[in-house]
């Protein structure tokens, strides 16, 4: 089980530290964004155009230290599951607000694919929590756990990070049908 908690590990490590470097790299463009979603208290926005993209870095370097895995599993979940209800949220008002989750360079409004990757994260901070909890925090550094490890976190995070150009991919094939 170690192995598949160095999966969710790497996998939430990277993605969280692109997110926010994403946003912190362009901390303008994403406060611009947060002024989109009008269910966010527009005094609030300053504050989360920095807390965000800080919480998904802390989390990342919680989830880097063997004695915090605990710690940023439960953040990362917590840091998701509110990005999925934002995204939940955003969809029911029928509004078209793109998503600022990796500094995106598409328009797609967010979506089902948004809720979808979201989603997946929450679950996999919340299976990385359960073998912590079951198994503890130790993870296999044998050369081919960690070789798969790296490797399904590589393909995880690029889906995750590439979710607006997947879904503008598939829109754009879907409206020429």
């Amino acid at each position: 089980m170690s192995d598949l908690l160095l999966i969710c590990r790497l996998t939430l490590i990277c993605v969280l530290a692109v997110a926010g470097v994403a946003k912190l790299r362009d901390r303008d463009q994403f406060a611009e964004a947060l002024r989109d979603f009008p269910f966010l208290p527009a005094a609030a926005r300053p504050a989360l155009a920095v807390l965000v993209p800080a919480a998904e870095l802390l989390a990342a370097v919680l989830l880097l230290l063997p004695w915090t895995v605990g710690l940023g599993l439960a953040l990362a979940a917590v840091l998701c599951a509110a990005f999925t209800a934002v995204a939940v949220a955003t969809m029911r008002r029928g509004s078209s607000v793109g998503c600022a989750c990796f500094g995106s360079r598409t328009s797609v409004p967010m979506g089902p694919w948004h809720v979808a990757r979201n989603v997946a994260l929450t679950a996999l901070a919340a299976v990385g929590g359960a073998v912590a909890l079951a198994d503890g925090t130790s993870t296999s550094l044998e050369a081919p756990a960690v070789a798969l490890a790296v490797g399904a976190a590589a393909y995880l995070t690029a889906l995750a990070v590439f979710t607006d150009d997947l879904a503008f991919f598939f829109s754009a094939r879907a409206g020429r049908r």
